[in-house]
C-alpha cells in the first residue's frame, strides 16, 4: 500500500519549515501568499499559483514572507508510468517550479478539494488504484498547464472570465496577471480588441444581465442586484437609475415581457 500524505496547510508570515528530505514524490501548489523554497544550492521565490515538484531524497526547505497556504501531495512509490510523467514535468530536475495561470489555479484548487474529501476515506481493496488514478489526474492536469503556458490566456479568455464573474469584485491587477501583462498594457490591448476598457466591458455586461433578469424573470430586485455584483439593493438601484434614467422597478414595469420599448 502506498505511503500518502495530502492536506491543505496554512502557515503564518515568517514561518520556516527547516531543511528536510523524505522518500516521497511531492507536489506543492501555493494557493495563497508568497515565500521561498530552497535546496542546498538553489533559492526560488514562490507566490500564489506556483507549482513545485520535488523528487524523493532531495533536501529542501520552505519559508513564508506573508501568511501562506499550500496544497500538498506526497506519495511513494509511483508506478513506472507515473514516474515518467513526473520526470516529464520536471525535465528530470530534482526540484522544478512553474506558475499556473489564474484560471488553472482555480480549477486545481477545486480538484484538490474533491481529492482531499475522498482521500480521507480509504477503501481497503481499491486504495492503490484510487491513489494512482488521482495522482495521474494531477500530473496530467499540470502537464497540460505547462504545455499550454505560452498560449494559455487570450483576450477572449479575459472577456469570458469577466462575463462569468460579474457577481464578484474583479480587479484589473488580477486580469493583468492572467495575461502576464502590465495593467496599462492590458487596458490598451483590451480596448483595441473590444472598444471598451475592461471596467466598461464589465459594467456593460452587468447592465445587459440585469435588464434580462428584470424583463424575463420574477426574481426580487435584491436577488438581481446580488447576481450582477452589487451587495445592496440601494447601490444597484442608484447605479441603474444613473445609467438608464429609471429605477429597476420602473424599468421592469415598462419592459415586462416586451410590453414597453
Amino acid at each position: 500500500m502506498p505511503s500518502l500524505y495530502t492536506a491543505v496547510v496554512n502557515h503564518p508570515s515568517g514561518w520556516k519549515m527547516g531543511m528536510h528530505q523524505h522518500p516521497h514524490f511531492e507536489i506543492v501548489v501555493v494557493m495563497l501568499g508568497c515565500g521561498a523554497v530552497y535546496t542546498e544550492d538553489r533559492y526560488y521565490s514562490i507566490q500564489q499559483g506556483d507549482a513545485i515538484l520535488i523528487h524523493p531524497g532531495v533536501p529542501h526547505d520552505f519559508s513564508s514572507n506573508t501568511p501562506i497556504r499550500f496544497a500538498v501531495l506526497q506519495v511513494d512509490p509511483l508506478s513506472i508510468e507515473l514516474r515518467q510523467l513526473f520526470m516529464q514535468l520536471t525535465n528530470e530536475q530534482s526540484l522544478c517550479l512553474f506558475p499556473l495561470a489564474y484560471y488553472a489555479l482555480e480549477r486545481y484548487e477545486k480538484l484538490f478539494g474533491i481529492w482531499v474529501h475522498f482521500s480521507s476515506v480509504r477503501p481497503t481493496k481499491l486504495f492503490n488504484q484510487f491513489v494512482r488514478t488521482w495522482v495521474q489526474l494531477f500530473l496530467l492536469f499540470l502537464l497540460e498547464c505547462v504545455e499550454n503556458r505560452d498560449n494559455r490566456v487570450t483576450l477572449d479568455t479575459i472577456a469570458a472570465y469577466i462575463r462569468s464573474n460579474i457577481d464578484k469584485e474583479i480587479r484589473i491587477s488580477e486580469l493583468a496577471r492572467m495575461m502576464n501583462m502590465s495593467e496599462s498594457g492590458l487596458r490598451i490591448a483590451f480596448k483595441k480588441a473590444y472598444g471598451l476598457s475592461p471596467k466598461q466591458y464589465l459594467q456593460q455586461y452587468r447592465m445587459s444581465e440585469a435588464k434580462t433578469m428584470l424583463e424575463l424573470s420574477d426574481h426580487h430586485i435584491q436577488h438581481i442586484a446580488q447576481q450582477v455584483g452589487f451587495p445592496s439593493i440601494h447601490a444597484f438601484s442608484a447605479w441603474f437609475q444613473k445609467e438608464t434614467g429609471s429605477s429597476p422597478s420602473v424599468w421592469r414595469q415598462d419592459h415586462r415581457y416586451g410590453d414597453g420599448d
